[in-house]
């Protein structure tokens, strides 16, 4: 028998996707005594969409929620699923798998690895009025990490979106971004702390645009990259999957492109497919999205252009939900790098959403994903609801912030 243990080309376990989930299958897999693990991203910086998002996590019965006191139970996380979750559109057994095994993976990656989260008290479930709903803890977002943690690894993580961030230089939690956003008692106290501790922070804003501190997305990229680093996980990053190995009805491997060389890289116990969507792919949305659809719109990150789900496809893998998306409204503002999501600004106080006819859509404080579903149930080619405008009087401009443009 031929070693392999020092050849770059034979793996145990490879993972395609640098976001939350492909690493915690990295890290998942190396825990468990999988043998070589590998994790190939195919953009410069890893993170992807995980990085770029806020970095939340909606899981029950979670240990952080139960430290705070919180009262939950698998039975009422599962009430409230199927009063909210159409029926027949996810299978029951997926369902009870998730709502077990969610609250173990979070103490898992408490136990064993650098992930950290914290539990958010005043983050309801977004149908508060259906059967097993709570008021907060079951939603969690990522603690802060100090990005010179991350080493020489530090200048290739993907950074937050610029809407989480003060001034385009101060990375804010969800709390803050709400407190912020809704000027909700000590509004002012929050952001005189945050400038103090960015400015303090001399030495490494002289160098970096952005403040030391990691928020949302990227904290919780970093906490995950952090850890691989420790347990001694390769990531490849500019490595870019092309297509699947096959032999026999199972997947044996990869075939990549890394720095503009063609790889082929072989996987003895198999491959995870963690590289996200296909938002930036036209062609994709056209085929398998609701109308109307554009990847301009879109907030997610570049490199989401489906590359894993036809690479999949073409060895004949099954998909669902293809026309389904983490759906949200977005504002696209010249001279920024994504568009950016309307989730607050649209639903305080004093303002409506109208169509090109001035027609009001929807309910504007409703959840973003329930409204988002009525615009598109509501828009037509002989009656478009885009492009959407926002309507608000002085009151709201003075109160609070739009987008890019702070409060008067």
């Amino acid at each position: 028998m031929v070693s392999t243990a020092g050849r770059e080309d034979q793996w145990d376990v490879i993972v395609v996707g640098s976001g939350n989930g492909g690493m915690t299958a990295a890290i998942t897999a190396h825990l468990q005594g999988a043998g070589k693990v590998l994790l190939v991203e195919k953009c410069d910086k890893f993170g992807g969409t995980s990085a770029l998002s806020g970095g939340g996590v909606w899981i029950p019965n979670n240990h952080y929620a139960k430290a705070a006191g919180a009262q939950d139970s698998l039975a009422e996380a599962r009430d409230y699923l199927r009063a909210t979750i159409p029926p027949g559109s996810v299978p029951e057994h997926l369902l009870d798998t998730y709502l077990e095994h969610a609250p173990r993976m979070m103490q898992f990656l408490h136990d064993h690895t650098q992930v950290r989260y914290e539990s958010l008290d005043h983050y309801p479930d977004y149908y508060t009025d259906r059967p097993g709903a709570k008021p907060g803890h079951r939603s969690l977002e990522p603690a802060t990490l100090l990005h010179s943690e991350l080493g020489d690894e530090a200048p290739h993580l993907q950074l937050n979106h610029q809407m989480m961030y003060l001034f385009d230089r101060i990375g804010i939690t969800q709390v803050e971004a709400q407190v912020l956003m809704s000027r909700s008692p000590g509004w002012i106290k929050v952001m005189l702390g945050l400038l103090w501790d960015y400015w303090k922070d001399v030495s490494w804003w002289r160098q970096h645009k952005r403040g030391r501190r990691l928020t949302c997305g990227s904290a919780g990229v970093a906490r995950l990259r952090l850890s691989m680093m420790q347990l001694g996980i390769p990531l490849w990053r500019n490595t870019a999957l092309q297509s699947l190995l096959g032999d026999n009805g199972r997947v044996t491997g990869i075939t990549a492109v890394r720095d503009g060389k063609t790889l082929t890289l072989h996987a003895r116990r198999g491959v995870i497919l963690a590289a996200g969507g296909f938002e930036h792919n036209q062609a994709m949305r056209e085929q398998y999205l609701p109308q109307p659809t554009n990847t301009a719109w879109s907030a997610a990150h570049p490199g989401n252009t489906g590359d894993a789900i036809r690479a999949a496809q073409a060895l004949g893998a099954a998909t669902r939900l293809m026309h389904g998306a983490w759906w949200c409204t977005t504002l696209k503002v010249p001279g920024e790098p994504l568009p950016r999501l309307s989730i607050m600004e649209k639903s305080l106080p004093g303002c409506v959403v109208v169509d090109p006819q001035g027609r009001r859509i929807s309910n504007e404080s409703q959840n973003y994903m329930a409204y988002q579903l009525e615009f598109f149930a509501r828009h037509s080619e002989e009656n478009p609801c885009y492009p959407a405008w926002m309507v608000f009087d002085n009151r709201f401009r003075s109160r609070y912030i739009v987008g890019p443009v702070m409060s008067k």
